[in-house]
């Protein structure tokens, strides 16, 4: 393994068994595109790793790939209220402080990114601009994140799937209420949450907060795609 400024290199032999080995790529490079200030950045790095001329982006295939979209004004009390994971086994959904988790593969987590944030600055690491403002805003801010493993597709296929790997996050589901006032279980669990976060609970009420999700990642994702790298 070799670690370079912005991404891990892998290269055979890998550091198991023979019989692994033979199972795993002959390279394979492990970064964070929240590292790139756009898509043609990271591109580029790629293929400055590699010397030879007939590399195309179609030969690097994606092993995994995370989604993920930051929603503010909302709160993990509020959320453990209301949510449920679609399509996940029910041994597989656990919560840990302020980080809920849920399924394999695909792989839920939804956790306070504010929190998330301060700890790494604690630890030295250095923070985006991004993150900068989130912190400044003042507000709570989740981040609902689902990674997905061997997703089929390559770097030349990304650009074009923003909407169709949005669509993983409609396995999140929240409890609503048809009325304009909380009724039945949503009554009784309405009563009991903190008043502070009640009005979180009621934008679930009448709203497709799924939806929201998915088109705050989509344009996100867009928005990354879209933007040249000035050379």
């Amino acid at each position: 393994m070799y670690r370079l400024d912005r991404a891990f290199l892998f290269c055979y032999p890998h550091k198991f068994k023979d019989s692994t080995n033979a199972k795993i790529p002959f390279t394979k490079v492990d970064l964070n595109p929240s590292d790139f200030s756009c898509y043609d950045d990271l591109v580029a790095y790629l293929l400055s790793l590699f010397n030879d001329a007939i590399v195309a982006l179609s030969d690097f295939n994606i092993s995994r790939i995370d989604i993920a979209a930051d929603m503010e004004d909302v709160s993990i009390s509020t959320l453990l209220s209301i949510l449920n994971i679609k399509r996940i086994k029910s041994e597989t959904l656990n919560i840990y402080k302020t980080t809920i988790y849920g399924g394999s593969d695909p792989k839920i987590r939804i956790y306070d990114k504010v929190k998330e944030i301060k700890a790494r600055s604690r630890k030295g690491n250095v923070i985006s601009s991004y993150e900068r403002e989130i912190i400044e805003s003042g507000k709570n801010w989740i981040r609902f994140e689902i990674q997905i493993r061997s997703p089929k597709l390559n770097l030349q296929d990304l650009p074009g799937k923003a909407a169709s790997l949005a669509s993983y996050f409609d396995r999140l589901e929240f409890i609503q209420s048809e009325g304009s006032e909380p009724q039945g279980i949503m009554h009784f669990m309405y009563r009991l949450v903190n008043r502070k976060y009640r009005k979180q609970i009621e934008q679930f009420m009448d709203t497709h907060f799924p939806q929201k999700i998915q088109e705050r990642y989509v344009s996100d994702v867009t928005e990354w795609l879209r933007v040249k790298e000035p050379f």
